[in-house]
């Protein structure tokens, strides 16, 4: 009982982080959806053009005045920002937006926008992954035992006496133990994932290296919308490729379960062929995830979807790996 409760505690508070994450931040977009002059961060003195980023909307009444005696193709000066500038409008942008895109700006330096992203990327997966390791674990056991959890269900279908639920209640906790399955922990890789993803957005919309950058002749400012309103084949294709990537990395323990059990000759369980709603309601899971990503980030900059589809890319390699070591596992075991 102590440990449900503290894992609901744990629970509570990631939920309560993640709400102060999506609030911390007002939007750094103007209404006519150009990027406040203001709110860019850059590392190094950079210009851009007047027509490209917004200046009637920003804070400071100085720079409104200054801003408006120029022409629209006339070149602005962006100073770089720093931490203290950053963390005074709020500790979101300072501890986790200005530093995100800040890495993203020197490591672009170096290179291109595009790797300055790819590398964040990973690092950011990399970093993930170090600190929720049993809980992907657990997460990706979770999803392989799904046919032991099945022949549970199965079992007490039906039965709604106290008895049943008690026993089927205590079978579900016994093979939850035998893999080291921790349910709440479950959770905390998908709850995570909400203030990551919020906190990239905002740096690569604000990383100066990614508003006047490009990857590969793709400006990494315009969204996949603008790629299908003007058939720009390049934008439409990572879209495509981030949705297909990404259900694919969701898809992954399931598909390397069903690999291993080919190669272990596992026979199929005629259970699994009679009622099947578990499998069935993880698929809705993710198919329902997937469409919402989608629905997001088509009028996302382009450089999110290209986040999001390196990190799905990373995510499989690290599914290979949690697998790997699953079976290891169990052979040693």
């Amino acid at each position: 009982m102590a440990n449900l409760l503290k894992g609901k505690m744990k629970i509570l508070f990631l939920c309560l982080f993640v709400l102060l994450t999506c609030t911390a931040c007002s939007s750094p977009r103007a209404t006519d959806g150009k990027l406040k002059v203001d709110q860019i961060i850059s590392s190094e003195k950079v210009e851009i053009r007047k027509d490209l980023v917004n200046v009637t909307d920003i804070e400071d009444k100085d720079l409104k005045k200054e801003y408006a005696k120029y022409d629209d193709d006339d070149l602005i000066t962006i100073e770089p920002m720093t931490f203290g500038e950053a963390f005074s409008s709020g500790w979101f942008t300072g501890l986790i937006v200005w530093p995100l895109a800040q890495l993203i700006n020197i490591i672009a330096s170096f290179t291109d926008a595009g790797w300055g992203i790819i590398l964040t990327t990973i690092l950011i997966q990399g970093v993930v992954f170090l600190f929720t390791k049993k809980s992907q674990m657990s997460s990706q056991r979770m999803q392989e035992i799904q046919p032991e959890m099945q022949r549970i269900q199965n079992k007490y279908a039906g039965k709604t006496d106290d008895h049943s639920r008690l026993m089927m209640a205590q079978e579900t906790q016994k093979l939850y133990q035998k893999y080291d399955i921790h349910p709440f922990g479950t959770l905390l890789v998908t709850l995570i994932q909400l203030p990551i993803m919020m906190g990239v957005y905002y740096a690569m919309t604000r990383a100066s290296s990614v508003v006047l950058g490009s990857f590969m002749g793709i400006s990494l400012s315009q969204t996949p919308l603008y790629g299908f309103q003007h058939l720009e084949i390049a934008y439409i294709v990572i879209y495509v490729l981030m949705i297909i990537c990404s259900l694919v990395s969701l898809k992954m323990p399931q598909i390397l379960k069903k690999r291993q059990d080919k190669i272990d000759h596992v026979k199929k369980k005629e259970y699994l062929d009679t009622n099947n709603s578990a499998m069935n309601s993880m698929n809705t899971t993710m198919y329902f995830s997937t469409g919402l990503i989608a629905i997001l980030y088509i009028s996302w900059p382009i450089a999110m979807a290209f986040y999001w589809l390196v990190s799905s890319l990373t995510r499989m390699c690290f599914s290979v790996f949690l697998h790997a070591m699953i079976v290891k596992q169990k052979k040693a075991s």
